[in-house]
């Protein structure tokens, strides 16, 4: 028993203690080091929300809930009971089904779902949101949780999307974008005793990101592919003008019932994660940067926080009660509300003409990709009405129509 040993320690001395003598000898030396590793770990680790809310009956759309942060969210929501709606890709997919059903039984919470909508996809996101509120009556919604990010390597050249818009910019920025300004309709619907959270997450890179040009979706500058983070950061930045911009357009619209809005739209920074993405980035998407990463892990297991840390600061936003007292458009981060910001997060004009250049952006692109679709369709259509066609000349049991398919039936 631990009693009955410090006992003899104190009655017979140290002695008694298994190894003594090479505690003796090594301590000086071990002892600080571990003291000193310990105290760094504890220090990187980060903030720990100390909020606790029951969520049961909730609903909370969440996007990259498969895996990193999102995926860290989605086990404790579902755990507390909230209903569950995590955007994929593709929805006919054998793991992700696995995933959600392994999700149920271990949280048993039925209430977990997956819908399809693929941020790189402006039409994808439509057709989802379209299929939201496309709903009588209005569908409960308590608050949108968007964790899904790209973070393209190091050394990579330019990737597009379907769109034709550079995927950092799509994703990040983009799909945030369109996302939460078509589910504007369901936010606004939500009654008044009902605190509506909306969460976006961001990073420090922020900081490292160029100023705010015409060029908004990075068409004409070349792309940075020895430092990503740019490009990266300067998405994050945009999506926090976007957020700034969305709360005051929130805050500006009178509800028929003249209460407060109850809506509010914040950005969440988690910090160093070590997150799939994460090991892409410092890994440069090779097997040599895996190796590399797995060689040095001690090192990021040291100074990077798990996924459970870097959850916090979403923990907090999402149950903190301080956050329905004060203004939207904040930037959590250690579960605290950060006070030093970029000046442009102070720029209402600069937040606004954003918001809406942006929102002519996205007409265009959806026009053009609309028109490319019906191109795509009519050029399938056609090349299966030729198949259909050259089926039926060689069908004997099938009547000719023409001389010229008679003549081909006969030979």
């Amino acid at each position: 028993m631990p009693v009955d040993f410090l006992t003899s320690v104190f009655f017979d001395g140290p002695e008694i203690i298994p190894y003594w003598d090479e505690i003796k000898h090594y301590g000086p030396t071990v002892i600080p080091i571990i003291s000193t590793i310990a105290g760094l770990k504890y220090y990187f680790r980060g903030s720990t929300n100390i909020w606790e809310r029951d969520l049961h009956g909730k609903v909370y759309i969440i996007t990259g809930g498969t895996s990193g942060i999102g995926q860290q969210i989605v086990n404790e929501l579902g755990h507390r009971g909230a209903q569950l709606i995590l955007l994929a890709r593709n929805t006919n997919d054998l793991w992700l089904a696995e995933y959600i059903e392994d999700l149920r039984d271990g949280l048993n919470n039925n209430l977990i779902y997956a819908e399809q909508c693929n941020l790189s996809s402006l039409y994808s996101i439509r057709k989802f949101a379209t299929k939201w509120l496309d709903n009588q009556p209005p569908r409960r919604l308590d608050g949108v949780i968007c964790c899904a990010a790209e973070c393209i390597p190091r050394g990579k050249q330019r990737v597009n999307t379907v769109d034709g818009v550079e995927s950092h910019i799509a994703i990040n920025y983009l799909a945030n974008y369109h996302l939460l300004t078509l589910l504007e309709p369901s936010l606004k619907v939500q009654p008044p005793d009902r605190d509506v959270r909306v969460l976006i997450a961001t990073c420090s890179s922020i900081n490292l990101s160029d100023k705010i040009d015409s060029d908004l979706l990075w068409e004409k500058k070349q792309y940075p592919s020895q430092q990503p983070w740019k490009i990266y950061g300067y998405s994050k930045l945009l999506v926090g003008l976007f957020a700034k911009e969305f709360q005051n357009r929130l805050d500006q619209y009178e509800r028929k019932d003249k209460s407060p809005c109850n809506i509010r739209v914040n950005l969440v920074n988690p910090g160093l994660v070590r997150t799939p993405s994460t090991r892409r980035f410092i890994s440069m998407g090779s097997i040599l940067g895996l190796f590399l990463y797995l060689l040095f892990f001690p090192i990021w297991w040291l100074f990077l926080k798990s996924v459970f840390q870097g959850a916090q600061s979403f923990y907090f936003g999402i149950m903190a009660p301080i956050i329905m007292k004060i203004e939207g458009g904040q930037i959590i981060q250690e579960c605290k509300i950060q006070t030093k910001v970029r000046k442009e997060f102070d720029d209402a004009v600069l937040q606004k003409e954003v918001f809406d250049k942006t929102e002519k952006l996205i007409a265009e692109i959806e026009k053009k990709s609309a028109i490319n679709r019906k191109k795509i369709e009519l050029q399938t259509k056609t090349k299966e009405e030729l198949i259909k066609e050259e089926q039926r000349k060689k069908n004997l049991n099938v009547k000719p129509e023409t001389n010229e398919e008679l003549e081909y039936k006969l030979q």
